[in-house]
């Protein structure tokens, strides 16, 4: 953990961006918080108490991720994206022990749910995942119906849902959402007219499709549940997404640890990049590429040092940046840097300096070193 690397994570934004993306679906439809990748670098470890305290469950993306929520003492609804298939026996069998669901998408992941629940003598619970065009993990469209069929006959394994993902729903033309929309709709009227097991008393599937960008902006996704992920922490998905007042909800903030004087014609960092084209004063600032800070920023991104805005000059480092004081004669050593800033306007913040590197947010935010020491705020 680098001391001196601190992100400061606002409880009073989360709660807020939660209460905004409840607003927005209908009584009733449940929302599930995606929480992989470190709540996508937010910290899970300072926001679990936070997010534990109004939700109706996580999705995460690894069993490891799983099984670090129950150990927190969590005993409710954990939906795996990625599920422990093949020979991870010993990870698949506390998966099913645990209680946490599995995502199903092809007959060998089935199996090899199916033979967990036998092993530990316990119902394996699992939501089948549909590939409507997304064409990546999901068992395509055209063979949903007979996964279903097989899930639902399978002992020791009970299906309780069954999901899509949409590839296009952040970007200005939803066509393609709204043919994968259209092709999940058909699928789940297939679905629902599959054979139950005799006796069975229930066979209701929980529907969800809603990542972000949908649950904001397309309601005809929401079904029973919606799996917002970025939108929590305070980011729009895209610049293409309604603006629905989210706040940003971590500031990512340094020291500065030494200031020197450069004169005019002078360079600074690696491939001596930058000429400085006066007398200038600049600072060492101790975060770099190491920390998710990118190369990119070099010689264009901003930090602030109280209300001012410093220049990154010259190209960053794995761990430093060098930055000009020349207007901001008042700083000195020890002071605050606000390196990534939970302001929306501010040009150091998360979405601003994702349009800069020519990126997304999320890759601001996962990016973010895991030396990071995370606290939490207000």
């Amino acid at each position: 953990m680098k001391n001196y690397l601190t992100a400061s994570v606002s409880a009073s934004a989360v709660r807020h961006n939660i209460g905004v993306l409840r607003g927005l679906v209908a009584p009733g439809v449940k929302i599930c918080l995606v929480v992989k990748d470190n709540c996508y670098g937010h910290g899970l470890d300072v926001l679990y108490p936070v997010l534990s305290e109004k939700l109706d469950g996580f999705a995460v993306a690894s069993p490891v991720e799983a099984l670090e929520l129950r150990g927190k003492g969590y005993d409710g609804f954990i939906l795996c994206f990625l599920s422990a298939y093949f020979d991870d026996f010993d990870i698949q069998d506390e998966l099913v022990e645990k209680g946490i669901t599995q995502t199903v998408m092809s007959a060998s992941a089935l199996e090899s749910i199916q033979a967990a629940a036998k092993r530990t003598g316990k119902t394996a619970q699992v939501h089948l995942k549909v590939d409507t065009g997304m064409g990546r993990l999901g068992v395509p469209a055209n063979q949903a119906t007979k996964l279903l069929e097989a899930a639902t006959a399978a002992e020791g394994v009970e299906p309780i849902g069954i999901y899509t993902h949409f590839a296009t729903a952040g970007e200005e033309d939803k066509t393609a959402a709204f043919q994968q929309l259209e092709l999940f709709n058909n699928v789940l009227l297939e679905a629902e007219r599959r054979p139950r097991p005799f006796g069975a008393t229930s066979g209701t599937l929980v529907r969800h499709a809603a990542n972000s960008a949908a649950t904001i902006d397309l309601p005809q996704t929401h079904f029973d549940m919606v799996r917002p992920g970025i939108a929590i922490y305070g980011c729009h998905p895209s610049a293409d997404v309604s603006r629905i007042g989210l706040k940003p909800c971590m500031e990512v903030s340094a020291k500065l640890i030494a200031t020197k004087h450069i004169r005019k014609g002078g360079r600074s960092g690696y491939g001596l990049t930058y000429e400085y084209t006066r007398d200038s004063r600049v600072g060492i600032v101790p975060v770099g590429y190491g920390d998710g800070y990118l190369r990119s920023f070099s010689n264009s991104a901003v930090v602030r040092i109280g209300k001012a805005e410093a220049l990154v000059c010259g190209r960053v480092s794995m761990d430093q940046i060098t930055v000009d004081l020349t207007d901001i004669p008042d700083a000195r050593v020890g002071d605050k840097v606000e390196v990534v800033s939970a302001d929306p306007a501010a040009p150091n913040s998360v979405e601003n300096l994702a349009r800069l590197a020519g990126t997304i947010p999320y890759e601001i935010t996962c990016g973010l070193g895991s030396y990071i020491h995370h606290v939490l705020v207000d």
